[in-house]
């Protein structure tokens, strides 16, 4: 039982849901506010292409300072920064044009 709780400790880091969980979610709502603010460039698929190609190095980018920082209230207070404007992009993408 004792081997258990040894194997799950990684669950108790504050590091480990900053570059995991978290990092993901950020990312993945960047990608999906990218579609909004790209330009869709000549042939109109720029703007859906792009985000795709460009998710894993968002992603990279994210996790890599999130789990190299030393200041982690500060990499929390920048993926919650990045999380609220790109959802607030969404929101106007999907409630606020007519």
């Amino acid at each position: 039982m004792k081997e258990h709780y040894r194997v799950l400790r990684f669950l108790n880091y504050p590091r480990f849901w900053l570059s995991g969980p978290a990092t993901l979610i950020v990312s993945l709502v960047v990608m999906l506010a990218m579609a909004a603010w790209f330009p869709p460039g000549a042939g109109n698929v720029n703007n859906i292409i792009m985000p795709l190609v460009m998710f894993p190095l968002i992603w990279a980018v994210l996790f890599f300072y999130t789990y190299l920082t030393r200041q982690m209230h500060q990499a929390w207070w920048i993926l919650s920064g990045l999380l609220i404007l790109n959802s607030a992009v969404l929101a106007w993408q999907f409630w606020g044009q007519p």
